[in-house]
């Protein structure tokens, strides 16, 4: 016989389970009749890792193109492979020279604190040298849309970074504002323009009148690294030949979880990139993103639930295919073994920061997700935190729609309102 108190506990129970069975009959009662009624492809797991039950799973077997939802992968493969600060500059000293090289460091005048590297090449008294080595594969991603080379989005990958490997231009009053400067010399104001680079040249363009800052990649080179770092330290930097004579050492800069949060928050492709290029030296002594992707799938994924045509460390790329039941096998794994408060902070967080600062505003924070988008491609993938305080693990993936993106978020974020309130 059950006494009063258990069975209002009973009840209680009865009541959550039926209420929970009840959402979750709901949400697939409405993928499947949705499915029925768009025209586009859509997924949705959901889990709960600590009873390791999947409460959801529709087409979590099914590939799709992931877009940035890809840097969850390259975050994951850097966590494990790169260790405290960034590898930042290359460096041998010789009687009369301090010769560098680069080390694909992303951070370099980028929005980070250059100041230790910025220091050391000022503090040198003797002359600098650069020498002319290069990453080994193309300055652009395999997939890559070529004609997005004039967009913020999409700058070359290189050995030796500067700036973020973008300038930023605007006018104000007539007057050009030009970062970095070198570039001022490149620009040509029009009375209005689509264009804001040639295609193989770094002549840039900018509408007069435009008083917002504009962002265009430039094409980069060690002899321009050369130009533009030795006008911050206000020496010459000479070029010279590639070789493997000199025994080079390392200096330190950021640490990498600014770099991590930096890629995650605003989905930064420029800093994903460059960090496949370093786990590639550390892991093949080679700058490789397709060498390390190689190298994350064999030692740290190998237990995927689907194997993933994996081309880049952004998502930039269309011929990227995951399932969605590849990212939440990825959450789960990073849940286990990052502590939790630590792996959340490098996620936007609903309502309040990053690509989800506009959706999922909440009295309490309790979506930290990483978002994806191409054209026609809108993904979602990471962590909820219901009201009861349940952290479940999610992933929805939407692809090939022609209706407006926004639709296809406010239909998302339905969803998981329902499940915040509900679970």
């Amino acid at each position: 016989m059950f006494n009063h108190t258990t069975k209002i506990a009973y009840i209680l129970l009865l009541v959550f389970m039926i209420t929970s069975c009840g959402t979750t009959h709901k949400i697939k009662r409405n993928f499947k009749n949705s499915y029925e009624e768009i025209s586009y492809f859509k997924g949705f797991v959901l889990y709960n890792p600590k009873t390791k039950k999947e409460l959801i799973n529709f087409n979590g077997e099914k590939y799709f193109t992931p877009a940035s939802n890809t840097k969850l992968f390259t975050f994951y493969t850097a966590y494990k492979t790169l260790k405290d600060s960034v590898k930042s500059l290359a460096y041998h000293k010789t009687q009369d020279s301090l010769i560098i090289k680069g080390t694909a460091d992303p951070s370099l005048l980028y929005g980070f604190d250059s100041s230790k590297i910025i220091d050391f090449l000022k503090n040198e008294t003797d002359n600098i040298y650069l020498l002319d080595e290069y990453i080994n594969e193309a300055p652009y991603g395999s997939g890559w849309a070529w004609d997005d080379y004039q967009y913020y989005y999409m700058p070359e990958k290189n050995l030796f970074p500067i700036y973020g490997n973008i300038v930023k231009f605007s006018t104000v009053d007539s007057l050009i504002n030009v970062n970095p400067t070198y570039f001022k010399q490149k620009l040509t104001v029009l009375d209005s323009t689509t264009i804001t680079r040639e295609l193989s040249k770094n002549i840039f363009y900018v509408a007069k009148g435009n008083t917002q800052e504009n962002k265009a990649p430039f094409i980069t080179s060690n002899q321009l690294t050369a130009i533009l770092l030795g006008k911050v330290i206000q020496k010459n930097i000479t070029v010279i030949p590639a070789s493997k004579k000199y025994n080079f050492k390392i200096l330190r800069g950021e640490s990498y979880n600014d770099l991590y949060k930096q890629m995650l928050v605003v989905s930064d492709n420029f800093i994903a990139e460059q960090l496949m290029l370093q786990v590639a030296k550390e892991v093949a002594n080679s700058y490789s993103v397709k060498l390390a992707i190689e190298y994350s799938l064999t030692n740290y994924l190998q237990n995927l639930p689907q194997k993933p045509r994996w081309v880049d460390g952004s998502g930039l790329s269309r011929y990227n295919l995951f399932t969605p039941n590849d990212f939440v096998f990825l959450l789960d794994k990073m849940l286990h073994e990052i502590p939790q408060q630590q792996l959340l902070s490098y996620f936007p967080v609903g309502g309040e920061s990053g690509t989800l600062k506009n959706w999922y505003g909440n009295n309490k924070p309790f979506v930290f997700a990483k978002s994806g988008s191409l054209s026609n491609n809108y993904n979602l993938s990471g962590y909820l935190i219901t009201k009861k305080g349940t952290l479940l693990i999610f992933s929805y993936m939407n692809n090939h729609y022609k209706i407006k993106t926004s639709e296809v978020k406010s239909n998302m974020e339905r969803t998981l309102k329902l499940i915040y309130n509900h679970y």
